[in-house]
C-alpha cells in the first residue's frame, strides 16, 4: 500500500532552510515548493498533457501562500481535465493582452495626437492650436475612443453633418482635412489599413468652399501708412523687423518666424528656404533685395549668434510666436477686416499682377504656389529664378517708393 504524501503546513515551509543543491518539498497532486541553494522558495506543479511531463511556475513564497498555491493547482487541474495545457493558456492570454493594448495604443485620438506632435514644428502656431481645438471640440468626444481602423466613411460624415447644421462649414472643411491627413499619416506608418475620409465627396457634403480674400492693404496712400507705422513701432526691434522682412519678401508668415541663419547666403543674395518648411513641401529661393540685405544685416547685430533670425522674446533658442506679429499688426492699430500679416502676400500678387511686367508664372512661383507640373516643380527649385530677382528688386524699389 503506498504511502500517503505529509502536505505542507507553514512551518515546515518556514522552517526551510537552503541546503547546497535545490531540492523539493511536496505538498501532494502535483504542488511542491522548490527550496533554491540561494535560498528562494518557488511554487510549481508537475502535471502532464498529452502524454509528456510539464512544469508550470505558480510563484513565489510568501507573496503566494500555501493556501495561494494549493488554489491555483486546484484551477490549472481543472483546466487541464478540460484538455487546456496551462502553459499554453498563458502564453495565449499575453499573446491576447498584447494584441488588446495595441487596440487600445490604436485609438483615433492617440494617432492623431501623435501625427500632430510629429508636424508641430513645420506648421504655425496658430494652425496647430486650430487643428488641436477642431480635434477636441467636434472629433474626439464622437471616434477618439475608437480603433483607428474601426472609424468608418459614416462616422466622419455624421461629425461633418453634426458642424454643418451649426453653420460652422469652413470649420468642419478644416476638420475633414485634418481627419484625412491622419489617416493618410497612419496608413504611411502602417498604422491603419486605409482612409476612409477618401470615400467623401466634401462638395457633395458640404457644397462648394466661398473663396475669401485675405485682408490687405492696395492703395498707395494705405500701403504708406502701414509701412510708415511698422517703422515707427515701438515694440520689440526683432518683430519690427519681421513685419518689415515679410512686407519685401511676402512669403509666409511661418517661414518668417522660422528663418534661420544658415539658410541666407549673402553671396549670392538668396534665401533658400528647405522643403520641410514650405506648405508645398518644396524647397524655394527668395532672391534678396538691397533692402531686405539691409533688414538682415542690421539683424546680424542682434541674432547672428542664435540659431533663428526672428527669435522668441521669452528665449532666444524659440521661433518667433506666430502671436507675436499677429498681436504687432494689431496694436498698430489695424482690425483684422482691415489687415493681417497674411495681407503682405496677397498686397504683392494683387499689385505685381496688375501693376508690374512680370510674368504670372514667375509671380506665382514666387509666392509658392503651382506653376507647371509636378515633376518641374519638385526638381525645379530655381523656376524662373533670374525673372524673380528682378521681380522681387521691383517690389522692394515699390515699397520704397510709397513711403516717400
Amino acid at each position: 500500500m503506498a504511502k500517503p504524501s505529509i502536505q505542507l503546513n507553514d512551518t515546515k515551509i518556514k522552517n526551510a532552510k537552503a541546503k547546497d543543491k535545490d531540492y523539493k518539498l511536496s505538498d501532494g497532486e502535483g504542488l511542491y515548493l522548490l527550496v533554491s541553494k540561494a535560498g528562494g522558495k518557488h511554487w510549481k506543479l508537475k502535471y502532464y498533457f498529452e502524454g509528456k511531463e510539464k512544469k508550470l511556475s505558480l510563484g513565489a513564497y510568501p507573496e503566494k501562500s500555501l493556501s495561494d498555491a494549493r488554489e491555483l493547482k486546484t484551477k490549472n487541474r481543472k483546466l487541464i481535465a478540460d484538455g487546456i495545457d496551462p502553459n499554453q493558456k498563458i502564453k495565449d492570454d499575453k499573446a491576447q493582452q498584447a494584441i488588446k493594448k495595441e487596440h487600445d495604443l490604436n485609438t483615433f485620438e492617440n494617432i492623431a495626437l501623435q501625427r500632430l506632435t510629429k508636424v508641430q514644428n513645420t506648421i504655425s502656431e496658430s494652425h496647430y492650436k486650430r487643428t488641436l481645438r477642431g480635434f477636441m471640440n467636434d472629433c474626439f468626444p464622437f471616434i477618439g475612443a475608437k480603433p483607428i481602423n474601426d472609424v468608418t466613411a459614416e462616422d466622419i460624415i455624421e461629425i461633418l453633418q453634426r458642424m454643418d447644421k451649426r453653420g460652422v462649414h469652413d470649420s468642419a472643411r478644416k476638420l475633414y482635412f485634418s481627419i484625412s491627413k491622419t489617416f493618410k499619416w497612419a496608413v504611411s506608418h502602417r498604422i491603419a489599413k486605409r482612409n476612409p475620409a477618401n470615400d467623401i465627396d466634401l462638395n457633395e457634403l458640404l457644397g462648394k468652399k466661398e473663396v475669401k480674400n485675405y485682408a490687405t492693404l492696395l492703395k498707395d496712400d494705405e500701403i504708406k501708412g502701414l509701412l510708415l507705422a511698422i517703422d515707427g513701432y515701438q515694440g520689440e526691434y526683432t518683430t519690427k523687423q519681421a513685419l518689415k522682412m515679410m512686407g519685401y519678401t511676402a512669403v509666409r508668415t511661418i517661414n518668417i518666424r522660422h528663418a534661420e541663419w544658415y539658410e541666407i547666403d549673402f553671396k549670392t543674395k538668396q534665401w533658400s528656404i528647405p522643403a520641410s518648411k514650405m506648405k508645398t513641401k518644396t524647397d524655394l529661393i527668395v532672391p534678396l533685395s538691397q533692402s531686405v540685405l539691409k533688414i538682415l544685416e542690421d539683424m546680424r547685430e542682434y541674432t547672428g549668434n542664435y540659431k533663428y533670425i526672428f527669435p522668441s522674446i521669452k528665449s532666444r533658442t524659440a521661433p518667433m510666436s506666430d502671436n507675436t506679429l499677429l498681436g504687432a499688426i494689431r496694436r498698430l492699430g489695424f482690425t483684422k477686416e482691415e489687415f493681417t500679416p497674411h495681407g503682405f502676400r496677397a498686397m504683392f500678387s494683387s499689385i505685381t499682377h496688375e501693376k508690374s511686367k512680370f510674368s504670372h508664372e514667375a509671380i506665382e512661383t514666387q509666392l509658392a504656389h503651382s506653376v507647371g507640373s509636378n515633376v518641374s516643380r519638385t526638381y525645379n527649385r530655381a523656376m524662373y529664378l533670374d525673372e524673380r530677382v528682378e521681380l522681387m528688386q521691383w517690389w522692394s524699389d515699390y515699397l520704397d517708393g510709397v513711403q516717400r
